[in-house]
């Protein structure tokens, strides 16, 4: 079972890692896409009760030793320190690879800025970099436990926050693994928006984790028709195809997407 879930998370990967090589140009409704990183693919034994900031610090920084300034400073509270303090701790933490702590401090800056777009880029921070810190339990239930209280303000005063929806199904699969409750939040946003990449290609990772190819098939079809230029949904249709045991779709949709890959390296 572990096993199967690593390979599917590196084909999520490798998939997004496409879109964001091929296509930081292309928009969708709500803007330049922008999709994560995470994929639907329920979740691992995560704490349930609340985990402190200290907790949460103390978990990360057995990944990078903190220079004393900076433990220090974080260790207050966020509220209290200067936007280019957190500008410095960013840098650290990104100089160290540090990818946690980067995220964190992401959202703390994009809190402090205010407004709807950078409490949603806030939440998303948190709940997407969650999903891909899965093996260290303390970091990513804190990360979770943040983004959400984010997401509630925001889907209350919004529920019609796309973006803000797609990290709300993240949240539902990831951390609470309910698939009913992920479920019906992924119809509600399809129907408040059916032409979004992000949540259509969330529910092509559920269809594949589920098996469901005929549908998951389908659903590369509507990926095509949104970015026909994007050689992604190409090779995951050629992907699902060879799952599927159809080896002639499989074969035409691989050299349609080297085709349109090669296209696109002429531009």
């Amino acid at each position: 079972m572990g096993k199967n879930r690593r390979v599917f998370y590196f084909i999520a990967f490798l998939a997004l890692l496409l879109v964001v090589i091929y296509f930081p140009k292309f928009k969708t409704s709500s803007g330049i896409l922008k999709p994560s990183n995470a994929a639907i693919g329920g979740a691992q034994a995560l704490p349930q009760e609340p985990v402190s900031r200290e907790e949460f610090l103390n978990a990360v920084f057995t990944v990078s030793r903190p220079p004393e300034w900076l433990a220090k400073m974080l260790f207050q509270p966020l509220t209290d320190l200067p936007q280019d303090s957190l500008q410095k701790a960013l840098k650290w933490a990104g100089e160290t690879e540090n990818k946690p702590l980067f995220s964190f401090i992401q959202s703390s800056l994009a809190e402090k800025q205010g407004g709807d777009q950078n409490l949603t880029s806030a939440a998303r921070n948190l709940i997407f970099g969650a999903s891909e810190n899965m093996d260290n339990p303390v970091v990513a239930a804190y990360m979770f436990q943040q983004g959400k209280i984010i997401l509630d303000k925001l889907l209350k005063l919004n529920p019609g926050n796309i973006p803000a929806r797609n990290a709300l199904i993240v949240y539902q699969s990831e951390y609470e693994n309910q698939p009913m409750k992920f479920l019906g939040t992924l119809r509600e946003t399809i129907a408040l928006d059916s032409n979004n990449v992000e949540t259509r290609f969330l529910r092509l990772n559920l269809l594949r984790k589920s098996a469901q190819w005929k549908k998951a098939a389908d659903e590369c079809q509507k990926l095509i028709s949104l970015q026909p230029q994007n050689p992604v949904w190409y090779f995951q249709a050629s992907d699902i195809y060879g799952f599927m045991g159809d080896s002639v779709n499989a074969k035409v949709y691989l050299n349609l997407a080297v085709k349109v890959q090669n296209s696109n390296k002429t531009q």
